[in-house]
């Protein structure tokens, strides 16, 4: 049976689904006492903040960052809406008196730059591009907010979720190709994550085809020459917008009827978490109507 995971618990089924810095005047961290479970943390990064709220009680939690209430980047939107939220602003930040700050290495740098030197403890995040990668961050989490025994649950989770995907039968020109095609032409290739969940399920995506790497733009001529097996217009943007206009073109409008589509909202893979198995399991659908 294939499991998915949903957040809220340790069941992740499908029905559980020092000092001041001298004359600044800004205060540093209290003193660390490393065999504390910490209880007023931070996160300020979208994919931090789901990691969280899906590894520890709410009270333990000091506050979220505001992309966490926004459906198109966060899975765990009604879960944040009833926490307290931070622009990630050092001054709000060291106002919250927290014990640890969690951050991703390409977020709020000048604050976790000031927070690092004023003491606080802040442990970032690598972004998961892979299934390897998002158990790594889940383990790393785990041991940050004291909490191994649940990480390891998680880890478990998704390590019996990939092995009951199915063998697939051959496909006569290899692996069926799926397209995402998001706002302004971009699509995923290698190092995406979403290409790796594709990837998991059986699919190999138009950006692996076309031998391009992370996300990257290709245009309405390349698209439709390629003539991708699967489709999956990005149908969680807001709209109207003109970074979606050339959805409207009446030949891609033809393309998208003679192929099959899919919908994988880009709020389960653009951070990994354990709600990402949610995007597997409608992959694997989808990629069983080719056998």
């Amino acid at each position: 049976m294939f499991v998915l995971a949903t957040a809220g618990g340790l069941a992740y089924d499908r029905n559980a689904l020092a000092k001041s810095s001298a004359g600044d005047g800004i205060p540093a961290a209290e003193p660390a006492i490393p065999s504390l479970t910490p209880r007023r943390i931070v996160s300020l990064n979208v994919c931090t903040d789901q990691m969280l709220m899906q590894m520890v009680e709410r009270d333990r939690i000091r506050a979220i960052s505001y992309l966490a209430t926004n459906p198109r980047y966060s899975a765990m939107v009604e879960q944040a809406r009833s926490l307290p939220m931070t622009e990630g602003l050092a001054e709000e930040v060291i106002a919250m008196r927290p014990d640890l700050v969690l951050a991703g290495t390409f977020s709020a740098r000048e604050t976790v730059a000031l927070l690092q030197r004023l003491g606080y403890n802040v442990v970032e995040f690598e972004p998961e591009g892979d299934f390897p990668s998002i158990i790594a961050n889940l383990r790393k989490m785990a041991q940050a907010v004291g909490e191994p025994e649940r990480g390891e649950a998680m880890v478990r989770q998704i390590e019996q979720a990939l092995a009951a995907v199915p063998q697939y039968g051959d496909y006569p020109a290899g692996q069926p190709v799926y397209a995402n095609y998001d706002a302004n032409g971009f699509t995923s290739g290698d190092g995406a994550l979403v290409a790796a969940v594709a990837n998991a399920a059986g699919f190999e995506t138009l950006g692996q085809r076309l031998g391009l790497g992370g996300t990257r733009q290709v245009s309405l001529e390349q698209m439709l020459v390629s003539r991708p097996d699967v489709i999956d217009l990005a149908s969680d943007y807001p709209a109207p917008a003109l970074a979606t206009e050339m959805f409207r073109h009446p030949v891609l409008q033809k393309l998208v009827r003679e192929q099959r589509t899919i919908a994988i909202p880009a709020r389960y893979t653009g951070c990994g978490n354990m709600l990402t198995l949610r995007a597997l399991e409608a992959f694997v659908a989808a990629r069983q109507e080719f056998d």
